[in-house]
């Protein structure tokens, strides 16, 4: 009975952050992404904040693709941390909901050669919308400058 006990004090001290699948990024990381979304109704109230460091799916390779195509234009602000010099890219995608609907999870794609191509997607419970919601979502990147 006691190495039961001790079997199951033990299993609690172990993260499960990555039991589920996802990928945690960190400040440091080649690239560190957090993701904000929120839902406003047709009156502008709040009806849902998520936001996350975590993703279900991560194409890294799309990531580092999109991101130098996104900085080509130059406005990205170049930040220091700890003496170590990073780059903040920031995105908002906006969509406006004409149908009912359950949205479970939040997408960021990308158009390669006039294909979609999953980027990043963090998977949470849902929330359902009504036509008038809005969702937005506040894509945050930080990388290292080389």
């Amino acid at each position: 009975m006691s190495k039961l006990i001790l079997f199951g004090f033990i299993f609690l001290l172990v993260p499960l952050s990555n039991s589920f699948g996802a990928t945690q990024t960190e400040v440091g990381d080649d690239v560190f992404i957090f993701v904000q979304t929120t839902v406003r109704n047709a009156d502008g109230q709040l009806v849902v904040y998520l936001e996350s460091t975590k993703f279900t799916d991560l194409n890294l390779s799309a990531v580092k693709s999109l991101l130098d195509s996104e900085t080509s234009r130059g406005n990205d602000p170049v930040i220091t941390i700890d003496g170590l010099q990073y780059q903040v890219i920031r995105r908002v995608q906006t969509q406006t909901f004409d149908t009912e609907d359950l949205v479970a999870s939040t997408i960021l794609s990308d158009n390669v050669d006039g294909k979609s191509v999953l980027v990043a997607r963090f998977a949470h419970d849902g929330y359902p919308v009504i036509p008038g919601d809005t969702l937005e979502s506040m894509w945050t990147f930080i990388r290292p400058v080389t």
